[in-house]
């Protein structure tokens, strides 16, 4: 690790724009493999940052260097979950240009909050982050975020608990995808 004296370190890292990209309802399932759609999109800052497909394919415009982070929050609406531990899913970040995964990849373990056997695992595993850094100064470059492992059959996101299905589960999930775009 390197050390700058620099008082605004920001002067090399400024973002030229930012966006967020929500809602995962229309994820049929979350499953090994499956590509997380994303259906909302909000420029936070800039203009033009990237534009995502309706089967999930973001597509990240050519000229800039860019840093992918997603959060992934998933449940399960059959009411089957209340007797299933360590319901974990794993998420990162997929080159789709050079067919290759790239970051580091997400881990949530999604066990019930009246059944945890550590308290620090439902509360600390919910926000766990994929990331990746994309060069797309040679051209465009198009990026899925996908579930590497599901060991459980999720089948909802952005939820909110409790509900009627999961009595035992106290927590509100957001599920997304912020794009920063730097020059």
């Amino acid at each position: 690790m390197t050390y700058s004296a620099q008082a605004d370190q920001f002067d090399y890292f400024e973002p030229s724009g930012l966006m967020r990209f929500s809602d995962s309802n229309g994820t049929p399932t979350f499953s090994a493999g499956d590509r997380i759609y994303l259906a909302d999109s909000d420029h936070l800052s800039g203009a033009d940052v990237a534009t995502i497909t309706g089967v999930g394919v973001i597509t990240l415009p050519a000229g800039y260097y860019y840093l992918l982070e997603g959060s992934v929050s998933v449940g399960d609406t059959s009411g089957t979950s209340s007797g299933t531990l360590n319901r974990e899913i794993y998420t990162r970040f997929y080159n789709e240009t050079a067919t290759a995964y790239v970051g580091t990849e997400s881990y949530q373990n999604t066990i019930p909050a009246n059944q945890s056997t550590d308290e620090g695992e439902v509360p600390l595993s919910r926000d766990e982050t994929a990331r990746c850094w994309i060069d797309a100064t040679g051209g465009a470059v198009d990026v899925s975020w996908k579930v590497t492992t599901a060991n459980y059959n999720f089948n909802e996101s952005d939820a909110i608990y409790p509900n009627s299905a999961a009595p035992g589960e106290l927590w509100v999930g957001y599920t997304r995808c912020l794009v920063w775009r730097f020059d």
